[in-house]
């Protein structure tokens, strides 16, 4: 009762996508009507998304919503693909993860052909699971799904077809590309699944049976929240970089430590590790594991090179080599516009 009834939701509907630009500077709405001028399709993106995204890693996951006014479908996903074309551009920098729903790859290859598009792992494995009544396979898929190098890929590949060759087939068929990160090609750095748009989803568990004004309203505000919480953590934080980040460089600094290094021109160098030779080339910022090149931060042997070339000063460059989207600064920028509820007093 206090959050209305429906029909006044709908009825107003208009008017408050209109409030939430105005008090959101920067939102991109849209309302579509069926030809009966009944309720179809609702789009919102606050500024502070569009203005945040900027800063991030250029990944997107995909997922149903749990509003079930229309099912998944080609002219829902059409709809929501041509307003996201308006906020994020169809770029190669652009990566895209779905669940393969078939209306998803199909308005995906539409309108964003030239962005890269991946399934979700964990939702490729369940489906294999269920398909062949199998799950001994499963912890040979996530090691290939997670591996850089391609010979760890297959020897984690011929395992699961040692153990059930229909299963091996399906994931072939899928297509390596798709759901490897070795083989991926794009750059879809850790975000190997869709969870996080399910995480969403679990968020409004609740509101999802509020009047569609005090929905998106609810959305607002834990987003509000959300945002205000973060950009306070990070702003206190005294690190070049957000401490997974941090976590990750000095984990492999140690590991490089422990390397032999052997320069052969100013920035390639071939580095001896227990499992072998890696080459490492400073300039491109790549290296023959692949994990430097995939994860925009230096690796153990490229933390090696680097220590080898720049001596006590490298601990610095380690930031010179690894992606700026790792930034305290970037994660502030990312954060940094508050998102506004439309007051309920002007309804």
């Amino acid at each position: 009762m206090i959050s209305g009834t429906p029909e006044h939701g709908y009825a107003v509907l208009d008017g408050y996508r209109h409030m939430l630009m105005t008090i959101n500077e920067g939102s991109k709405t849209s309302l579509k009507l069926d030809d009966k001028g009944r309720f179809k399709y609702f789009f919102a993106s606050y500024g502070a998304w569009i203005m945040g995204f900027v800063h991030m890693r250029k990944v997107l996951a995909v997922d149903g919503t749990f509003l079930r006014v229309d099912k998944e479908c080609d002219a829902a996903y059409e709809y929501f693909f041509e307003k996201l074309l308006d906020i994020v551009p169809d770029t190669s920098e652009l990566c895209i993860i779905s669940d393969r729903h078939p209306s998803i790859e199909k308005t995906l290859s539409k309108f964003y052909s030239e962005a890269y598009h991946g399934c979700c792992t964990r939702h490729l494995g369940e489906n294999a699971r269920k398909k062949f009544h199998c799950g001994a396979f499963l912890g040979h898929y996530y090691h290939a799904t997670k591996a850089y190098r391609r010979d760890v890929f297959h020897d984690h590949f011929e395992q699961i077809r040692i153990i059930n060759a229909e299963v091996a087939d399906y994931l072939e068929n899928v297509g390596f590309h798709k759901w490897s990160r070795t083989y991926f090609p794009g750059n879809r750095y850790d975000v190997l699944t869709s969870n996080i748009a399910e995480s969403v989803n679990a968020m409004f568990n609740e509101a999802r049976e509020f009047p569609i004004i005090a929905l998106f309203n609810d959305i607002s505000k834990r987003w509000s929240e959300k945002f205000h919480k973060r950009r306070m953590a990070y702003a206190k934080l005294k690190t070049t970089f957000v401490p997974l980040a941090e976590t990750k460089i000095m984990a492999n600094k140690n590991l490089g430590n422990k390397l032999l290094v052997h320069q052969i021109d100013e920035d390639t160098f071939s580095v001896t590790a227990d499992n072998g030779i890696a080459m490492v080339h400073l300039r491109s910022k790549i290296c023959s594991c692949r994990e430097f090149d995939l994860d925009k931060i230096p690796c153990q042997h490229a933390m090696a090179a680097l220590r080898h070339k720049f001596g006590d000063e490298y601990g610095k460059m380690i930031y010179e080599y690894s992606s700026l989207y790792y930034k305290v600064e970037s994660y502030i920028l990312v954060y940094a516009d508050p998102i506004y509820p439309v007051p309920a007093e002007e309804f």
